[in-house]
């Protein structure tokens, strides 16, 4: 699910690219990137897992929740640095990419940690960015029937 959310970012990129929105496909394409590269992880076929999980018992070793964490720390950096370009886009796409930096804060410090409770809580900050990102498609929609754009 989380692969299919990544190809239809990049695809979402495409689009932005194509529509003179160099920002929006920069942004729509790397968080295809940080999507696809967290799926593929998880996809048994990649052996990913296998390289960080016990032979004999088949669990998962502490070396792979300190990999996500850098994974999502590398892409907490990034997020930030969009975040700061976005000062200049609309309130919807801030709001957006600040609670997520929320989000990826919380994720990183959850993997790196091992505590459940934040893991828990940046999930909850995961719904609040699906809202803001549903409002963020909801204002653009808007914008392009009442300026006439097609």
């Amino acid at each position: 699910m989380i692969f299919f959310g990544g190809v239809c970012q990049y695809i979402s990129g495409i689009m932005e690219f194509v529509a003179g929105n160099t920002f929006g496909a920069t942004v729509f394409s790397a968080y295809a990137g940080f999507n696809m590269a967290y799926a593929f992880i998880f996809i048994p076929s990649t052996g990913v897992l296998a390289a960080y999980s016990d032979p004999t018992t088949g669990k998962p070793l502490p070396e792979l929740d300190q990999a996500l964490a850098l994974l999502v720390w590398a892409w907490f950096i990034i997020s930030v640095i969009f975040t700061i370009a976005a000062t200049r886009a609309s309130w919807a796409l801030l709001l957006t990419l600040a609670f997520f930096d929320l989000e990826a804060l919380l994720l990183a410090v959850g993997y790196m940690t091992g505590n459940y409770q934040v893991m828990l809580a940046s999930r909850g900050v995961g719904f609040v960015v699906a809202f803001c990102a549903c409002k963020l498609f909801t204002f653009k929609s808007d914008w392009v029937v009442t300026k006439g754009i097609r």
